[in-house]
Formats: C-alpha cells, sequence, structure tokens
C-alpha cells in the first residue's frame, strides 16, 4: 500500500513572521516615501516648516485584516493647499493682504495656487516597493530564526 508521511505545521509561527515582517515593510516603505516627499517639491522654501513637517504620523500596527501605517505632513495648515492646489479667500475681510518684497502689501479679493503635489508622487515612487520590502523582512526574520 502507500507510506505515510508526516507534517508539522507551524502555521502560527508563520503567521507571526509575515506581521512582522510586514509591518517592517511598510515601515520601510513610508519612511522612503517621506524622504522622496522632502526631495520631490518645486515649490520655492522660504521657511522650511512644510518639508520639516513631511514624516511618518502613524507607524504600522496591526489592524483587522493587516498592517496599517499613515505618513504625510504634520501639523502644517497650508500643506494640503500645496498638494492639491485651489482658492483661497478672506473669511473676515473683503481682501486678502499680500507681503511685497519692499515691505508695502497688495490687497487682492482671493489667490489661486496651484496644486504642486509633493505627497503623490513620493507614493506612486515608492508604494511599489512595499510587496518586496515585505519580502525581503520575510527573509531576514526567518534566516534570523533559522
Amino acid at each position: 500500500m502507500g507510506t505515510s508521511q508526516e507534517l508539522e505545521w507551524f502555521g502560527e509561527a508563520v503567521t507571526a513572521t509575515m506581521r512582522q515582517a510586514q509591518i517592517i515593510g511598510v515601515n520601510k516603505t513610508m519612511a522612503a516615501a517621506t524622504v522622496r516627499a522632502k526631495l520631490n517639491h518645486d515649490w520655492q522654501n522660504q521657511t522650511g516648516v512644510l518639508e520639516g513637517g513631511i514624516d511618518i504620523t502613524d507607524y504600522a500596527q496591526v489592524e483587522e485584516g493587516g498592517v496599517r501605517g499613515t505618513w504625510g505632513v504634520r501639523d502644517v495648515v497650508y500643506a494640503r493647499i500645496h498638494e492639491l492646489g485651489g482658492t483661497i479667500k478672506p473669511k473676515n475681510g473683503a481682501a486678502l493682504t499680500i507681503p511685497q518684497a519692499d515691505g508695502s502689501v497688495r490687497l487682492v479679493s482671493q489667490v489661486t495656487i496651484p496644486a504642486r503635489p509633493y505627497l503623490r508622487p513620493a507614493a506612486d515612487e515608492e508604494y511599489p516597493k512595499l510587496a518586496g520590502n515585505i519580502r525581503k523582512a520575510y527573509e531576514r526574520l526567518s534566516a534570523a530564526k533559522a
């Protein structure tokens, strides 16, 4: 008749290693995206506040169904308008005050800011590397346990 084979199941250990690898891979991908976004912009950098605000906002952690992390700009109110563009209108007065280089001001009814994406291009460049980052982390973790 046939011969029997014994199989030892390590499913829980493999799953735990994969979750660790996913966390490492997501964090590595987000870190690379933040660096890329800081280098990616074409706006005139006057203060460095926006560039300095680009960071990982929530490091990767296990959630139902997978792993999630968040990166972007922290605590810079004008970050979104630089990324997406838009029109700024006065909230409390009839005009916006625009400082001029000579120290004078110019009054305008609105200002249109063109989109200057810096986050999305960084994501487009770095996100395709996520699976490879997870795979490399899994291989390193598995080799360390062997």
